[in-house]
């Protein structure tokens, strides 16, 4: 069995090489030939593909990678092809992983793999995981993957020949539509074991461009996986199919809407990137943090507390906040506590949009003219995180960061006072463990001077919070100091 890869290339000299030393580097010990289909390149692509020892064909009647495929296709003569990218890196094992699973499976026409990203970014994780899922659960239900990477899929060539190659595909022709062909005449496998590296330049754009076009592909994916859609008794088994087409394509929508929701609502998901929300279990430390002050007399009770217990702790500060009390800022920092960024309108669902997420920058800049520093922290208005914000946290230089520890410290109308204390303080002692980081406030968002801003309950309960984890042998550290990162971040 000799194996054609096929690497249409335009304009690929940065990447190139090191796509084809990594498919030479191969521990497949059959026949393979390696193709470059050089798609009307301006710069030394061929050059530098035949200088790796490699044959390149040209291909330069049409500008596209489905016709520049097809030109490879036809100039090779191996019984499987195997489509690759040249901004991809494929493992050792790669081709020994098709071959194998093509031999272990005679009855399916073709295999297709994942891929995952050369470079790391925030809201990848969130992308390739549900490509995966989708993939799995088409591939069971449908004898075909939901979405083939055009980097890392095999077929065998009798099938190719029989489906009439690529030509006259109106969509995606060297995935979706491809694969609607193959599944004609028999399985397309998906195994998720058979992956590759490639380049995520492709997908650096602005995110509302990204979803935008996710939303477009998605929606003729489905129309057209509906209507090609083929089986061997469509009279009989269509009802059925139609049936199960309805419920996959549900499972899938609900799927990617909880796990966004996920992502989006709880503060310690990993969604979207990573956020800290919970130290070391091996020190017995805990970490306080106040959110929404500076809240004029109930931040200077908070502080004369702290102060008297000698006890360090974390302050995010909305920058409105700041604004209006700048004194209580700068007191916060003069006396050995850590200034955080916790937003400058602490709108919860600012992050819903790109432009929106740039609101912490503005309390950055606020922080950092009120009193000179410029935090390392931040931490969204309840916890709510997006792959905008997150990007815009990266930019910045900045850290999220959420809690592991919190209840209510919201003073109820006409309750016990000094009971509800009591019971508050119990509740956030009981949850506390060594490396926890214990959510309080000292204020409400931006609001001041009413009932919901009383923070008396926050402030008569901290002392016993206090006695209590420091009769358990509990330390208490800055959030910085938590987890060995900076406070705060260099004016650029």
């Amino acid at each position: 069995m000799k194996i054609s890869i096929i690497i249409p290339a335009r304009n690929e000299a940065k990447l190139i090489a090191d796509t084809l030393r990594s498919i030479q580097k191969q521990s497949y010990k059959g026949d393979y030939e390696i193709l470059v289909v050089d798609n009307g390149s301006t710069d030394a692509t061929a050059e530098i593909a035949r200088s790796c020892g490699v044959r390149v064909v040209s291909a330069n009647d049409h500008k596209s990678v489905f016709y520049a495929r097809q030109v490879g296709a036809d100039a090779t003569d191996g019984d499987i092809i195997i489509q690759a990218d040249a901004d991809t890196l494929y493992p050792e094992n790669w081709l020994q992983k098709i071959a194998d699973k093509l031999e272990a499976h005679p009855e399916a026409v073709a295999v297709g793999g994942r891929f995952l990203y050369r470079e790391k970014f925030i809201w990848s994780f969130i992308e390739l995981t549900v490509r995966d899922v989708l993939n799995k659960i088409s591939a069971a239900w449908f004898g075909r993957p939901f979405l083939v990477s055009g980097a890392t899929f095999a077929f065998r060539r009798e099938a190719f020949n029989k489906v009439g190659g690529y030509k006259n595909i109106p969509y995606s022709a060297d995935q979706h539509g491809i694969t609607t062909r193959f599944r004609k005449l028999g399985k397309v496998l998906y195994d998720s074991k058979i992956y590759c590296l490639t380049s995520a330049r492709s997908v650096r754009q602005p995110m509302f461009v990204l979803l935008m076009a996710v939303i477009d592909n998605l929606s003729r994916l489905m129309l057209d996986f509906s209507l090609n859609l083929a089986t061997p008794k469509p009279k009989t088994a269509g009802p059925t199919l139609r049936k199960r087409m309805a419920l996959s394509i549900t499972a899938m929508l609900a799927l990617f809407i909880a796990f966004s929701a996920y992502g989006y609502f709880s503060p310690t998901s990993p969604v979207f990137g990573k956020v800290y929300f919970k130290g070391s279990p091996d020190n017995k430390v805990v970490a306080l943090t106040f959110d929404d002050g500076p809240n004029g007399i109930y931040s200077m009770q908070v502080l004369d507390i702290l102060k008297e217990y000698n006890v360090k702790a974390t302050f995010f500060l909305i920058g409105s906040n700041v604004e209006l009390y700048p004194d209580i800022a700068k007191r916060i920092l003069a006396e050995g506590y850590v200034i955080s960024n916790h937003s400058n309108t602490h709108d919860a669902n600012h992050a819903l949009s790109a432009q929106g997420s740039r609101d912490l920058e503005d309390a950055q800049e606020t922080i950092y003219k009120v009193t000179g520093v410029l935090p390392h922290l931040y931490r969204p208005p309840h916890g709510k995180k997006t792959p905008w914000e997150l990007d815009c946290v990266n930019e910045n230089r900045l850290i999220e960061i959420t809690w592991s520890v919190s209840a209510n410290d919201q003073s109820e109308p006409d309750a016990n006072l000094e009971q509800t204390v009591q019971t508050f303080a119990d509740k956030i002692v009981n949850k506390t463990t060594s490396g926890s980081i214990i959510l309080l406030h000292d204020g409400y968002g931006t609001e001041h001077n009413n009932k919901n801003s009383d923070r008396s309950l926050t402030v008569k309960a901290l002392p016993l919070i206090i006695e209590q984890l420091l009769a358990k042998g509990y330390r208490f550290v800055t959030v910085p100091a938590l987890f060995s990162v900076p406070a705060y971040n260099e004016a650029r």
